[in-house]
């Protein structure tokens, strides 16, 4: 069955003879009808049901956050990157928190491999250096 997807708002009067505003349609399979005393409610009510149909078509809801846009974003990478690893955002910030060190210092890799080839040969040459014992 096709229903509609959009709501609407109508004038309605009650069995008590009062007027109200009436936001009606379909969230889902559901059929939605509340009454409001006024046309400004009405419309914020038919608002928030538009958005709540569009959250369950989509999968995207909006949500008040103090995060800034980066910050969601960054929480939305990170949380896909995890989605398949048994652990949660809070999990690993804790972890990471626990157990992460900033190295003391910063080298570039060239200087690095220098100072690494360096360390090498003095360690060969002192190995060759040393007098043979015999036992």
């Amino acid at each position: 069955m096709n229903q509609p997807t959009a709501f609407v708002i109508s004038e309605f009067t009650n069995p008590s003879g009062e007027i109200v505003f009436r936001v009606s349609g379909w969230l889902g399979n559901k059929r939605v009808r509340k009454n409001l005393p006024t046309r400004a409610e009405a419309e914020a009510e038919r608002q928030v049901l538009e958005i709540q149909r569009l959250q369950a078509e989509t999968g995207v809801r909006v949500a008040a956050t103090r995060l800034t846009d980066q910050q969601l974003q960054d929480a939305e990478a990170a949380l896909r990157r995890l989605a398949d690893q048994g652990h949660s955002l809070l999990f690993c910030v804790d972890c990471t928190l626990a157990n992460y060190r900033a190295p003391e210092q910063q080298k570039p890799l060239a200087d690095a491999i220098k100072d690494y080839v360096a360390a090498k040969e003095h360690e060969h040459a002192q190995a060759h250096n040393l007098p043979a014992t015999v036992g």
